[in-house]
C-alpha cells in the first residue's frame, strides 16, 4: 500500500512539472508573437541622401553587370549590312593595304548554304559555293605585312647547300673572261669570287648584293666562304666576315635604301649581322630564324633591329635594348616600329602593348592591320554594331598609334 502511494504521489509531481513546462512554453511563444506585431523602433542614424541604410538591400555581388555596348565613333566608317543569318568565312576573307589605302573582299554564308561575295563595298550573289575563284583581291606574301616593317624569310635567305642561285641572282650574275660581275643596266660591278645574293628594286633602278671577295683559300672563296662583303650600285662596300665564314640571310629595308647582311663565323662560331650604315649586331644562330618567321629586320637608317630568341619581350637596336613589351612578340605582323623605338607597338589578343612598357585594351576588333596612309601610321580594323532593328552593320574602324 505504501508502495502505492509513493508511485502516485511521484506521477502527480511529473505531471505538474510537465504543465508548468507547457504553460511557460505557451507564454514565451504569445510574447514573440506579440513582439513580432509591434512597430519597429529605428534606433539607426538617418542616412544622408544617395547613402544606404544598414536595414536597406545592397545590390548583389553576384549579379552581372550590364555590358556596355559598342556604338560606331567618328572614325568608324560604315561598308555594308549583314543579312539575316549571314556570317563570314573568315578563312577567305582578304583584307589588304596598297597604295595608301585599304581593300577587303568578304566572303559571307547564310543559313541556306548560300555564298556572297562583297568586295569594296560591291555584293554579289548567291553563289552554290564559295566564290573563291571570283575574288578580284588576291593576297601576295605581303598581305598582313603592310607598313609593318616584317618581312619575308624565304625572300631573305641564302641556301649555300642546294648550290643553286634564285631567279634575280642568277640574272643579274655574269662571267665575264673567267671572272664573276654583278651586271646591272648595262655596267659591269665586280669582280667577285663567289654572289651569295642579289635584291633589286621595284623600279630596276638599284640592287643590293652579299658577295665573296678573297678568303682562306681561292677554292672556298670561290664555293661562297670567305670575306663577305655587302655592295650595291651606289658603291657601298661593307665587310662583314673573315676567312671561312659564310652569308646566310640578306635583308632590305622598305624603301630600299638600307640593307643588312647576316654572316655565319664557322672561326667564332657566332653570328654577326652588318648594315649599310656601318652598324653591328652579334648573335646566335637561333636569332636568324625563328619558326621560319623573320626576327630580324632593317630600318631605313640602317638600324639592325630584332627579337632575341631567348628574351622575345625585347626590341633590340644594333644589340642593345630599345624597347621592351610585356607580353612575347610571337607574330611579327603584328608588330609596328617606330622611328622612336620606345613607341613602338604590338598587337595581341585584343590589346596594344607598347615599347615602354604600357598597354592598352582594343577588344572584339576583327583583321586588324597596321597601315601607314598620308604619313599617319594606325591600326585598321574591323567592328559589327547591331542596331535597333537587329541589323548588324559591318564599319572600318582606325585606331591612329
Amino acid at each position: 500500500m505504501k508502495k502505492i502511494i509513493i508511485f502516485l504521489s511521484m506521477a502527480l509531481c511529473f505531471t505538474a512539472l510537465a504543465v508548468t513546462s507547457q504553460a511557460q512554453l505557451l507564454k514565451k511563444l504569445k510574447d514573440k508573437a506579440a513582439k513580432a506585431l509591434e512597430p519597429k523602433k529605428n534606433t539607426e542614424t538617418p542616412a544622408a541622401e544617395g547613402q544606404q541604410t544598414n536595414n536597406e538591400e545592397t545590390p548583389s555581388a553576384s549579379s552581372k553587370k550590364t555590358k556596355v555596348k559598342w556604338v560606331p565613333t567618328p572614325d568608324c566608317d560604315k561598308l555594308f549590312v549583314l543579312e539575316k543569318g549571314e556570317t563570314f568565312l573568315y578563312d577567305e576573307t582578304k583584307v589588304i593595304a596598297a597604295n595608301g589605302k585599304l581593300s577587303y573582299s568578304f566572303i559571307l554564308q547564310n543559313k541556306s548554304y548560300e555564298y556572297f561575295l562583297i568586295e569594296d563595298g560591291k555584293r554579289s550573289g548567291p553563289f552554290k559555293e564559295a566564290p573563291v575563284a571570283q575574288m578580284n583581291i588576291v593576297s601576295d606574301k605581303r598581305d598582313s605585312d603592310e607598313d609593318n616593317g616584317s618581312s619575308n624569310n624565304d625572300d631573305e635567305k641564302i641556301d649555300m647547300g642546294s648550290g643553286k642561285k634564285d631567279a634575280v641572282t642568277a640574272q643579274y650574275s655574269k662571267t665575264i673572261n673567267n671572272k664573276l660581275f654583278i651586271v646591272f643596266n648595262g655596267k659591269n660591278f665586280g669582280p667577285y669570287d663567289f654572289i651569295s645574293k642579289i635584291k633589286v628594286s621595284p623600279d630596276k633602278k638599284k640592287f643590293w648584293a652579299a658577295v665573296v671577295i678573297g678568303g682562306t683559300t681561292d677554292m672556298m672563296a670561290k664555293m661562297g666562304m670567305g670575306n663577305s662583303f655587302l655592295v650595291n650600285e651606289a658603291g657601298v662596300k661593307q665587310k662583314g666576315g673573315d676567312g671561312a665564314s659564310f652569308a646566310a640571310k640578306m635583308m632590305v629595308s622598305q624603301n630600299f635604301g638600307a640593307a643588312a647582311l647576316s654572316i655565319l663565323d664557322n672561326a667564332g662560331q657566332k653570328a654577326i649581322t652588318i648594315s649599310s650604315a656601318e652598324k653591328k649586331q652579334e648573335g646566335s644562330m637561333m636569332d636568324l630564324y625563328s619558326d621560319n618567321k623573320s626576327t630580324m629586320m632593317v630600318a631605313d637608317n640602317g638600324d639592325i633591329l630584332s627579337i632575341p630568341s631567348q628574351s622575345p619581350t625585347q626590341l633590340l637596336v644594333n644589340g642593345n635594348e630599345a624597347a621592351a613589351f610585356k607580353v612575347p612578340v610571337t607574330n611579327m605582323r603584328r608588330l609596328f616600329i617606330f622611328p622612336e623605338y620606345n613607341k613602338s607597338v604590338y598587337y595581341q589578343s585584343g590589346k596594344i602593348y607598347r615599347g615602354d612598357g604600357s598597354e592598352e585594351a582594343l577588344s572584339g576588333v576583327t583583321f586588324p592591320r597596321f597601315v601607314t596612309i598620308n604619313k599617319q601610321p594606325a591600326i585598321y580594323y574591323y567592328k559589327i554594331y547591331e542596331n535597333e532593328t537587329g541589323d548588324k552593320e559591318v564599319y572600318l574602324c582606325k585606331k591612329v598609334l
